[in-house]
């Protein structure tokens, strides 16, 4: 999918740029899939713009909101965005997240199918998979992804006593600002929330979560967990010689693939190794062990509802 082009009418601002707060003018933003302008609708006081626009047969409108972290390096932020994973860690509203399936390359790029349950203010529980779809480096140098409700039958059924949402679509764009150690951000997301409130309570609670979303994501990059990840994986994993690389890498294979450790997770895990991309590595690992753990839920869920039956 093509990233959007963006063109602003009633201003001549950039991204994350800074509007008087007291304009009369509609401020609009038009994207090249020929749908309705975004229109400006808040500005926080850190800097968060926030856009609206109407979607044909959605009850809620479609959010943009775009921001400059001016000390986030754009990688941090992006490990932070596909740690899908441990969403539940530092996200709002999201309660439990794990990866139904995972066709990411160790670059980062690909697809992945998570599985997510969110109580948020008012509502009762919700639960929804999305499929993510990655570009770690575009040919402008952005760093994109885009997720949707997929018809695939990918993931668990709709919890007990929780709403399947149907209808969550959105996606992020970074961009390198201030010589590099900032980021630009663009996040976008269309939701509704299957629900009987207004469409305007909607809108109304969106334009205070959503720049929420966005603290949060960028609070998690700078926490320094990443990088306390990263000096572990050095410590434990890497070799004292080049000749040690096979042997580390089919270690780890074992050790997270058990019996089903296969060549291809080793040589993969060995050419992590020799990059010496910790960021990387840690991914990948925390990954591995992630579906190893979940797959190991599943059985012994298996095994339990045999034994009841």
């Amino acid at each position: 999918r093509r990233c959007p082009r963006w063109r602003l009418r009633g201003s001549n601002a950039s991204m994350g740029a800074k509007v008087k707060a007291r304009s009369s003018r509609k401020e609009l933003m038009y994207d090249d899939d020929g749908g309705a302008p975004f229109e400006r609708c808040a500005n926080t006081k850190d800097g968060i713009a926030v856009w609206m626009r109407a979607v044909p047969g959605s009850n809620a409108k479609e959010v943009l909101a775009e921001a400059t972290f001016a000390k986030t390096p754009a990688r941090a932020l992006w490990r932070a965005v596909c740690d899908v994973e441990r969403y539940q860690e530092f996200v709002p509203f999201v309660k439990r997240s794990f990866v139904c399936k995972d066709a990411r390359s160790s670059a980062g790029g690909g697809s992945v199918w998570v599985y997510n349950v969110v109580k948020a203010p008012v509502v009762g529980p919700r639960d929804f998979v999305i499929k993510i779809e990655s570009t770690p480096r575009g040919a402008d140098g952005s760093m994109t992804c885009a997720w949707h409700v997929p018809d695939d039958g990918v993931g668990p059924a709709a919890l007990s006593g929780h709403v399947r949402l149907l209808k969550n679509s959105g996606g992020w764009e970074l961009r390198e600002a201030n010589a590099g150690g900032g980021v630009a951000v663009r996040y976008r997301v269309l939701t509704d929330p299957g629900t009987a409130l207004p469409g305007f309570l909607v809108d109304l609670a969106n334009q205070s979560s959503v720049p929420d979303v966005m603290r949060a994501f960028n609070a998690r990059a700078t926490s320094g967990v990443y990088e306390r990840e990263d000096a572990a994986a050095k410590i434990s994993f890497l070799p004292r010689s080049g000749s040690g690389f096979a042997g580390a890498g089919g270690f780890l294979a074992a050790l997270l693939g058990g019996e089903h450790a296969t060549l291809g997770v080793a040589k993969e895990l060995e050419e992590l190794l020799r990059s010496g991309d910790f960021g990387r590595i840690t991914t990948s690992l925390s990954a591995r062990s992630r579906k190893m753990a979940t797959a190991l839920d599943a059985r012994g869920g298996d095994r339990r509802s045999a034994r009841d039956a």
